[in-house]
């Protein structure tokens, strides 16, 4: 009987274990499917656009208008650069471009004047043409007169006489004319003129207006260490703005995990700020490259993902650009850590 029962008790146990095998099976083949159909990774960041607010012009500051993490819109102004020397400039350009339009109407009324004088000469060489037509015509008819004794000899001198002055008289109206055509100028250096002071004008007026810097979007001011009374040069930042109109997560997958992730895919995010707030997202792009070691001094910048062990072969990290739908703006900080789910294949509503 006590062999029987010692019998029933191991085959109780070895079934028990078969039990417990099983369940680590399909636990272990479930996690499997959950990892393949919801990735998730804990090394992923709030991120968001970043734009280094400078102006496109130097001079002193007079004011900046905000202030270290302030909340700004669209439009408002930041800062105000010194406006006078623009001003000037404008006063200046404005200046150089009447005296080009007025050196144009006179190049105008020059050449009217020019047009006037070869038409003028066209015309009596017309009238001269006409002139000498008719002595060669005259002499013509009166030479046979004359060589019959109709008419007096000294006629017919006169008559040739009267066909040479003409035609020299013809000769010197096509000079004339031919003069008065060459002496017709152009206006096109003048119009050109006006156009390059216009184009000066324009210039000048863009820089005034660049002395006001307005916020290109919605945003937060970080990094502000600058004050009223500085000199800046052109494009030198003073700080930045955090674009809040759109978040984002970058979520650091493993490559063995992006077969399982798409554009288009539903993600689940939790910032760390307070972790039992869920923020739906959308997979917005993945990384097709990242820098390494062999690789850091690359002279186009790409995504730099440490690898989390140096002694062995570990999977490669890419980052995956999550867009966040309607994000809690108290979750919303650049650089806080996050969590994040992919709902491979599914769509968010």
């Amino acid at each position: 009987m006590k062999a029987g029962g010692k019998s029933h008790v191991a085959r109780v146990g070895r079934l028990i274990s078969l039990v417990v095998i099983a369940l680590a099976v399909a636990a272990a083949l479930y996690t499997l499917r959950e990892t393949y159909i919801h990735p998730t990774t804990t090394n992923s960041s709030i991120d968001a656009d970043v734009v280094q607010v400078a102006a496109a012009v130097g001079g002193r500051i007079l004011e900046i208008k905000v202030s270290e993490n302030a909340r700004v819109a669209k439009g408002d102004v930041l800062f105000q650069i010194d406006p006078v020397p623009y001003q000037l400039a404008v006063a200046q350009a404005e200046a150089d471009l009447h005296i080009a339009e007025a050196q144009l109407e006179t190049q105008r009324r020059v050449l009217s004047t020019q047009r006037s004088a070869a038409l003028i000469a066209d015309n009596e060489t017309k009238k001269a043409l006409a002139n000498h037509e008719l002595a060669k015509r005259t002499a013509k008819r009166l030479r046979p007169l004359a060589a019959s004794g109709y008419v007096p000899k000294q006629q017919l001198d006169q008559a040739d006489v009267t066909e040479r002055d003409t035609g020299t008289a013809l000769i010197q109206a096509q000079e004339r004319h031919a003069a008065a055509v060459e002496a017709i100028d152009t206006e096109a250096a003048a119009e050109a003129t006006v156009r390059a002071r216009r184009a000066a004008l324009a210039i000048a007026r863009r820089g005034l207006e660049n002395t006001t810097v307005r916020a290109p979007h919605n945003g937060l001011v970080v990094g502000l260490k600058n004050s009223s009374g500085e000199m800046v040069v052109p494009s030198q930042s003073l700080f930045t703005l955090i674009n809040t109109e759109e978040w984002f997560a970058v979520a650091n997958f493993r490559e063995t995990d992006l077969d399982a992730i798409a554009i288009g895919d539903c993600a689940t995010v939790f910032s760390m700020i307070d972790r039992k707030i869920a923020i739906r997202g959308t997979v917005q792009g993945l990384g097709w490259g990242v820098a390494d070691t062999e690789r850091i001094n690359l002279p186009r910048s790409v995504p730099y993902v440490e690898r989390s062990l140096n002694w062995v072969r570990v999977a490669q990290r890419f980052p995956v650009r999550i867009q966040l739908a309607d994000p809690p703006q108290q979750l919303m900080r650049l650089g806080a850590s996050a969590t994040v789910q992919i709902k491979h294949g599914a769509k968010c509503p």
